[in-house]
């Protein structure tokens, strides 16, 4: 009994809020691009506005902390970008101390490409 406590309270202490603990809603779609409105924004003026350097760029979903979470991505091999996470609301993903977190700062799961040019110029 006494081992099966302490491993519970190991689980626990290790599972438990960090420094870095991540408040992000709860949120249900089907197909992220159509049924998450701000994202469906983003891609029509993309898509709308196509410029030089948008074939670089791309938006990829994720989990984090087993909740969808977005990554507008840019592979651009001569720009060194920090590039962010938002949340299914479409809010940028903030620590507890209110700084952003970036998507090489975290264990991204699940990650696909679910938007990119026609002619994008990446293999990723």
């Amino acid at each position: 009994m006494k081992k099966t406590l302490l491993v519970l309270t190991v689980f626990f202490v290790f599972s438990s809020c960090s420094k870095d603990d991540l408040d992000l809603p709860r949120c249900k779609f089907n197909n992220a691009t159509q049924d998450l409105p701000w994202l469906r924004s983003i891609i029509e003026d993309r898509e709308a506005n196509p410029t030089e350097e948008m074939k670089y760029c791309y938006i990829e979903q994720a989990k984090l902390k087993r909740k969808p979470v977005f990554v507008l991505g840019d592979c651009d091999p001569l720009v060194n970008k920090a590039v962010f996470i938002l949340d299914c609301e479409g809010n940028i993903v903030k620590n507890e101390d209110d700084e952003e977190v970036y998507a090489v700062e975290v264990d991204l799961k699940n990650r696909k490409i679910i938007w990119k040019p026609t002619d994008f110029a990446c293999s990723l």
